[in-house]
């Protein structure tokens, strides 16, 4: 047995250098061009939310683009579905035809049936063994598409060891996790766990490996060695041992050396001062779009029918925490204030978002709408606001909140958020997880926009606040 330890300790030392020599690489002339594809699905329409992989994806792309890699899709790409899979996937293999080092991130959920593994989009609803082909995306198929000639280094990380959240259907063979595979040539794949068992949470709200391997990533001058024993005691200490990652490589065509001294780990390039932090309007598309740590970033897109692409139009948005006084006890009710101005469109909207304490309104919470349009505002006013979604970052697809939009006056809306209990413990998550507003709008004149408002660093307080204080005085569930 403890032979068997250290034959497996030593192969998952010598792999994880592999992983550290391709991304740290000695310089430009090994890695000219290194392209990532980083996928993080949390919210399933048909599965269980799942809290890290979206902020996992987050993370590990930060990780890497301070180490030089071009991120496919221009940021983390989170909650895809079959088609946005399909997708990403594409592009991914037209931008790695030339490159260097191509990696793959991959949190989610992971099953296999029948030998094959597959990832899970987040509308994936498998009903029998036969749908697996259709509705999740095959594994063995991406190791496929990564197997061409050349010498590029592929890099294939799996953090996808959760249940089967599909268990319930009782398809038969179809089970957690993923199996050893066939891997191509110059391509280090790298299981977050040992196969049968279940990755656990970490700090942060992050998965254990994710915070193990992206904090072993961004320390300077770190040999090899000392990486790796890093990445290893810290999964070891957030996990109890109960989580051991498992490496499989293979090494042609010279591929990088092993060492254990090996190269120093690169300090990442600090911006310029003269670089500016203040976001563009009108992004050109190959740049990394703004997320929810821009602080107060809001966003207006105008269906125009002369641009299939819409308009899209910067803001701003003021957080802050509030009281009013509750009109069933006459005590102070904490609430999140939400000031959003979107200047070129000459619209001011005022967002109140509270818990419901009024037993006559069937909602856990409400969220009060007042739109301030000017005079003049093209459009002619808003007739109506379907409903709230949640999102990861600006580009994300949207989740709904569960609730029921009602219009109160011109230009004032209530949003009751259903109170079943399945439905508010899934909009309590989104609340707290994810960073940004979608509010979908429809004018007078019948067109449509989209409202985009980010938490930023001072909505994630005042939201963390909110939250906390409003499940202290939350009735029994």
């Amino acid at each position: 047995m403890r032979e068997a330890r250290r034959r497996g300790g030593q192969l998952l030392f010598a792999a994880m250098a592999v992983i550290i020599a391709v991304l740290a690489g000695a310089g430009p002339a090994e890695a000219d061009k290194r392209v990532a594809l980083v996928i993080g699905n949390s919210i399933h329409e048909r599965a269980p939310l799942l809290d890290e992989p979206a902020a996992d994806a987050k993370l590990v792309a930060d990780r890497l683009v301070q180490l030089g890699f071009t991120l496919s899709g221009g940021a983390a790409l989170v909650d895809l579905d079959k088609k946005g899979f399909d997708r990403a996937l594409a592009e991914f293999r037209g931008r790695i035809a030339d490159a260097d080092v191509a990696l793959i991130y991959y949190a989610g959920y992971g099953l296999n049936l029948g030998g094959a593994n597959y990832l899970v989009p987040v509308d994936a609803a498998p009903a029998k063994a036969a749908d697996a082909e259709t509705q999740l995306r095959s594994l063995n198929g991406i190791m496929r598409d990564l197997d061409a000639p050349g010498a590029r280094q592929n890099v294939v990380i799996l953090d996808a060891f959760r249940g089967n959240p599909f268990e319930a259907r009782g398809i038969a063979g179809l089970t957690a996790g993923l199996l050893p595979m066939r891997v191509p040539p110059r391509t280090v794949v790298s299981f977050a766990a040992q196969i049968g068992t279940v990755g656990q949470r970490g700090p942060g709200g992050h998965g254990a490996f994710a915070v193990a391997f992206a904090d072993a990533l961004q320390q300077p001058g770190l040999r090899l060695i000392e990486i790796f024993n890093q990445t290893n005691a810290a999964v070891g200490r957030a996990t109890g041992g109960a989580q051991q990652p498992l490496v499989m490589y293979t090494l042609v065509d010279g591929g990088p050396q092993l060492s254990s001294a090996g190269p120093s780990f690169p300090q990442p390039a600090r911006p310029m001062a003269s670089q500016s932090a203040a976001p563009s309007p009108k992004p050109a598309a190959s740049s990394v779009p703004l997320d929810a740590r821009t602080p107060g970033l809001a966003v207006l897109y105008d269906e125009d029918l002369s641009d299939p692409q819409g308009k899209r139009y910067s803001g701003s948005v003021t957080w802050r925490s509030d009281t009013i006084k509750s009109a069933q006890s006459g005590q102070p009710l904490p609430v999140i204030r939400g000031d959003i101005d979107i200047p070129d469109r000459k619209l001011k909207v005022s967002l109140v978002l509270r818990r419901n304490d009024d037993p006559a309104l069937p909602a856990s919470h409400v969220a009060e709408l007042m739109f301030k349009p000017a005079p003049d505002f093209a459009g002619g006013g808003i007739s109506n606001v379907p409903g709230i979604l949640m999102k990861t970052n600006e580009n994300a697809r949207g989740t709904p909140l569960a609730g029921l939009s009602v219009k109160v006056t011109e230009g004032s809306f209530l949003v009751g958020f259903s109170n079943v209990k399945e439905d508010r413990a899934r909009n309590e998550e989104l609340l707290a997880q994810r960073e940004w507003f979608d509010i979908p709008l429809v004018y007078g004149n019948q067109r449509r926009g989209i409202l985009a408002i980010g938490k930023g660093p001072t909505g994630d307080r005042v939201f963390a606040d909110a939250l906390a204080a409003w499940d202290k005085t939350q009735p029994s569930k």
